[in-house]
């Protein structure tokens, strides 16, 4: 099956029908199957034969050699293999420039490259000595993210390698990179390149083992954050809905379901809420409780009053008690309003009010 708007190309791949824009989701699995097919179609085996009518002489010179000396097609695979692997290629981010015979000045003069250069100079030379071939673009390699297991495949990953064709056996897979700089392949882009470690992007490099770790955590984040947020999708909310033990919902039992979760968060809320309101506050509570022994004294506190004013009336009241009362009313001023708290000065504001002996 395909994405959404997208189709299959004759030679297997996926396009999209419109420039994709914006992140996507879509799911596919790959069958990599044993053997391709032994045949191909003349108009095919032409294509994979062309080349330019002229130019890059010294490598149709080495092909047409190889051709003569060589019992067969494979042979010449062989030969141009073992050619790149004796060349002491190698593979390069920033390669000197190659003037018009670009094939020859790689071959022979700059022997500095990246795997396009590998790819496209072998295809020319097995097209130069009659054998078909290709180049192939795809991805090789990956990074395993240790945070969330997932596989991230980056451009930086894109490769480029070979197919020849071969009478009796169809098209066979071979990577003139590896062949040549077999690091970039065993090892990936970041370790194959070293003596240019400036030109790879700043996360990309492995000396900085903090900061690989730092961007695989965010990786997984963005990850999650990708898929149950920007990619909540029809088909994630059935997920959830199945996860929760409603598999087959329609609007009633959706609807049913938004209202009786809001209800409970509502509930819940409240619940809270009046938990918060009802809880007592032990410094205020012996506030409460000293106004309230004052009052039955015939000194009640005025609406108006406050704790200083209130206790200073009543300590010029009650003499004998003025001591008590004024260490009352500072404490809980201090505590009520002040920066001095603490469990034990409001400790000691309780035991003063229950104390208190108003004569």
């Amino acid at each position: 099956s395909l994405p959404d708007h997208a189709r299959f190309t004759s030679d297997g791949r996926v396009l999209a029908s419109q420039p994709v824009r914006a992140r996507i989701r879509y799911q596919l699995e790959s069958v990599v199957v044993p053997a391709t097919r032994a045949e191909e179609t003349p108009s095919q085996l032409r294509r994979a034969l062309r080349l330019p009518g002229s130019g890059n002489s010294r490598s149709r010179a080495l092909a047409e050699e190889w051709r003569k000396s060589s019992p067969d097609d494979i042979s010449v695979v062989d030969k141009g293999l073992a050619f790149l692997g004796a060349g002491r290629y190698i593979y390069s981010l920033e390669p000197p420039p190659l003037e018009d015979n670009s094939v020859d000045g790689f071959l022979f003069e700059t022997r500095e490259g990246f795997c396009e250069h590998f790819s496209s100079a072998f295809v020319f030379l097995m097209r130069a000595a009659g054998v078909p071939a290709r180049v192939v673009l795809g991805y090789q390699g990956g990074d395993v993210n240790p945070v969330d297991r997932i596989v991230t495949v980056r451009q930086s990953d894109a490769h480029a390698w070979a197919e020849v064709f071969i009478r009796g056996r169809g098209w066979v897979r071979i990577d003139p990179t590896a062949a040549s700089a077999p690091r970039r392949v065993d090892d990936g882009l970041a370790r194959s390149v070293q003596q240019h470690a400036d030109a790879l992007p700043y996360l990309m490099r492995t000396d900085l083992a903090w900061l690989r770790g730092l961007r695989y955590r965010w990786e997984a984040v963005s990850y999650q954050w990708n898929v149950w947020v920007l990619g909540y999708n029809p088909d994630r909310q059935r997920d959830l809905l199945s996860f929760v033990g409603i598999p087959d919902a329609d609007w009633r039992a959706l609807t049913a379901t938004l209202f009786t979760v809001l209800g409970l968060i509502t509930a819940a809320l409240l619940a809270w809420s009046l938990r918060g309101l009802a809880r007592s506050d032990p410094v205020q509570a012996a506030w409460r409780a000293f106004c309230r022994k004052l009052a039955a004294r015939g000194l009640e506190r005025a609406p108006h009053e406050g704790p200083r004013d209130f206790s200073t009336r009543a300590a010029r009241a009650l003499p004998a008690s003025r001591r008590a009362i004024l260490r009352i009313g500072a404490l809980y001023i201090g505590l009520r309003y002040g920066r001095r708290g603490g469990a034990e000065r409001a400790a000691e504001l309780r035991r003063l009010v229950r104390e208190l002996r108003l004569t």
